[in-house]
């Protein structure tokens, strides 16, 4: 067979898999995408909410998600993109609590003038310290007392924290405050303020574009497919995928599950290709809401108090009321493991809960307002990196040395937050590896996008 006609096949349509199908298709790779849900998106997908297409979980777009604007540019959807400047809050003591710029900062109460000064300085040299070397190995509490002191640490940080890792945080490395500090400083816009943006008809459409894109290109798409296994040769070499009547052959698989859902696919010999992953994972239980007005005075409230939701975050302050005739759309997501009680309560009590907070969040707000509500799950949302440990690998490579096999997940995006932009750029960067290694003749992206996530790759 020759190279220009090498067999791919890629298990997940989520962004990571329809990024991968489109580069590889470019190279000149013979596509399929095969997923177990009826459509592909994933995470990123939508909803019908009451009549109205709206995203199952938040997300938005920074001014510096290089990599996801010149992807909507090259679907056609460049003109598509809006920005918003946004405000941030904190909501501490009961009090809601301005945090845009110095003056907020200097009048910040739950910490005293000193502290404030020094919360304000590391938050700083986050955003301006563009590399994370010697973070790795230090833990983040130890960093935060460090540079913040012991009261910023227990008003702030240490509830910001508990609330985000559904109670313990341990274990942590520095890297991820940096990380989260550096994604924030490129939402800084151009009169200085944070701003936040969407492409309108969210990032569902973007992913139909690319999916539009991608089978002009060949890519077929198999949705409704639940893989059942990997298809092995007698020495181990994996030669396609297992479905539930039929075997697809492939020159070279590509899952790109989570290794909780990946330990299913694999045969019992390759069961060990699962230990440089991490151990521990985080879900989300989110409820949605849609009122007739305004419930709150940013688009994200950071909360510093015992709470059962992890932030409030009112999408349309964002993405505008168009879309939802002039509803506004309040998320209150839990981030938690993937076995907590959230994940098997009932949804009429975990909404009662969830909104019996926003009360608290926004005086007047009342459950009788409230128009459509729905409660959103997903058991595996992200991996949880702690501390390197010794000679042992960061993340899981690509290449796991069995051949037919290429690894590929958003728990190999290391140090990195999880979002569209650098799962775009993880993609660029395993396309470019595995055109590499077929020999593939295609041109897989324009020069910024094939510089792929520095940092990720690992073979």
């Amino acid at each position: 067979m020759s190279a220009s006609t090498r067999r791919v096949g890629i298990v997940g349509g989520g962004v990571l898999g329809i990024s991968l199908a489109l580069r590889l298709a470019q190279a000149g790779a013979d596509v399929t995408v095969i997923e177990r849900g009826p459509t592909l998106g994933g995470l990123a997908g939508t909803i019908d909410f009451g009549g109205h297409e709206v995203d199952r979980f938040y997300h938005v777009i920074t001014p510096a998600d290089s990599r996801m604007i010149a992807m909507a540019e090259e679907v056609g959807l460049g003109d598509q993109l809006r920005y918003t400047p946004v405000g941030a809050g904190f909501f501490a003591n009961g009090e809601m609590h301005d945090f845009n710029g110095i003056a907020d900062l200097l009048r910040f109460s739950p910490l005293s003038p000193v502290a404030r000064l020094r919360l304000g300085w590391f938050v700083a040299q986050c955003q301006l310290r563009s590399s994370y070397d010697g973070l790795e190995d230090l833990p983040l509490e130890t960093w935060l007392r460090r540079h913040c002191g012991k009261q910023a640490v227990e008003r702030i940080w240490k509830p910001l924290l508990e609330s985000r890792f559904d109670g313990d945080p341990s274990g942590l490395p520095a890297t991820y405050l940096w990380a989260r500090t550096r994604r924030m400083s490129g939402a800084r816009g151009k009169g200085g303020g944070e701003e936040m943006g969407h492409i309108v008809g969210g990032h569902q459409r973007l992913i139909d574009a690319m999916v539009e894109k991608a089978a002009a290109l060949g890519v077929e798409a198999r949705t409704d497919a639940p893989v059942t296994g990997l298809a092995t040769d007698s020495d181990g070499a994996v030669t396609g995928v297992e479905l539930e009547d039929e075997t697809l052959e492939f020159d070279l698989t590509i899952p790109t599950l989570q290794p909780p859902a990946l330990k299913f696919l694999l045969p019992e010999r390759h069961q060990g290709l699962l230990s440089p992953y991490p151990q521990r994972w985080l879900g989300c239980v989110c409820v949605i809401i849609k009122v007739p007005r305004s419930l709150l005075p940013y688009y994200a409230i950071n909360i510093t108090e015992p709470t059962p939701v992890t932030s409030a975050i009112e999408t349309t302050q964002v993405l505008g009321t168009d879309h939802t005739d002039g509803q506004h759309l309040v998320y209150l997501p839990k981030y938690c493991d993937p076995d907590a009680p959230e994940q098997s309560e009932d949804d009429e009590s975990v909404y009662r809960r969830f909104t019996d907070y926003l009360a608290r969040l926004s005086p007047g707000f009342s459950r009788d307002e409230v128009l459509e509500w729905t409660v959103q799950r997903a058991k595996l949302v992200e991996p949880v990196h702690t501390l390197h440990c010794g000679g042992e690998p960061r993340v899981a490579p690509i290449w796991p040395g069995v051949d037919g096999l290429a690894l590929a997940s958003n728990a190999q995006i290391y140090p990195y937050l999880l979002n569209g932009d650098s799962v775009m750029g993880f993609a660029e960067g395993v396309a470019g590896e595995v055109a590499g290694r077929l020999g593939l003749q295609g041109e897989p992206a324009a020069d910024s996008a094939r510089k792929g996530l520095a940092g990720t790759l690992h073979s």
